[in-house]
């Protein structure tokens, strides 16, 4: 969900090294190729989770995310993956709650359900309660495009020659996209930069190494995806200082 998502500010990130990088991932190819190995037996006997790995969908099936906001923990964001064969479904879920002297001062529920099929974005159905405001979002993949529906942006049909991808986080691919807001309905191009990686704390009170890319353009936030393409972290700024803290299984 795009909404009140703020930055790290206050939160050690730690920069490592290219080199670090390196030998990180070096390290660990023969994990993947164990990982990789692993996912085509699952394909072969019947399972649906290679099919799911071609979009860099987690093994274990679910990512969720601590949102704390200046330090304290106002809610969580998570996303299950289910696959069958070439289908695959995301189900995202967020609710935060901001509080002033123990009081509600705003309150987010976001759910979307996304679907692919083959590698290939189909539809997106997204409800969200903004402090209030309902807000829907509607795609769907037509000849050409997609079909939009929603209630700030109306309906529309987007024909851009760049693959539409909803604003969800959780797949890489996003950052050479075109980007449909899943709140407001509004769609425009990912211009992102990568200043290399850092270690992030994660919200079992360990760490993760990740490489950050920071959005520009339209959107003003950075994302860190780790050597898997996982999603890993965010920051974002609006008014406050709010972080999302993966938990690691």
């Amino acid at each position: 969900m795009h909404t009140i998502i703020l930055p790290w500010y206050g939160v050690h990130v730690a920069p490592i090294s290219e080199y670090q990088a390196w030998a990180m991932r070096k390290g660990r190819s023969m994990e993947r190729r164990h990982f990789l190995l692993g996912a085509g037996a699952a394909m072969t006997a019947g399972g649906g989770v290679a099919r799911a790995n071609m979009l860099d969908v987690p093994r274990t099936g679910s990512i969720c995310f601590k949102v704390l906001r200046n330090g304290s923990p106002i809610g969580q964001h998570q996303i299950t993956f289910t696959c069958n064969g070439g289908d695959l479904t995301a189900e995202i879920n967020a609710d935060l709650v901001v509080t002033l002297a123990g009081i509600p001062v705003f309150h987010y529920q976001g759910h979307a359900v996304e679907r692919w099929t083959n590698g290939v974005f189909t539809r997106l159905d997204s409800q969200v309660n903004h402090n209030g405001t309902p807000l829907e979002v509607h795609a769907q993949a037509i000849a050409g495009g997609y079909a939009i529906q929603s209630t700030k942006s109306g309906d529309y049909t987007s024909t851009d020659p760049k693959p539409l991808l909803p604003l969800t986080y959780w797949n890489k691919r996003l950052l050479n996209a075109m980007l449909l807001n899943v709140e407001t309905g509004r769609h425009y191009p990912a211009i992102a930069n990568s200043p290399g990686w850092n270690s992030l704390p994660t919200a079992n009170g360990g760490a993760l190494v990740a490489q950050r890319f920071d959005l520009t353009g339209k959107l003003h936030l950075s994302l860190w995806y780790d050597q898997f393409n996982q999603w890993s972290g965010m920051e974002f700024h609006i008014s406050g200082e709010e972080t999302y803290q993966k938990y690691m299984a």
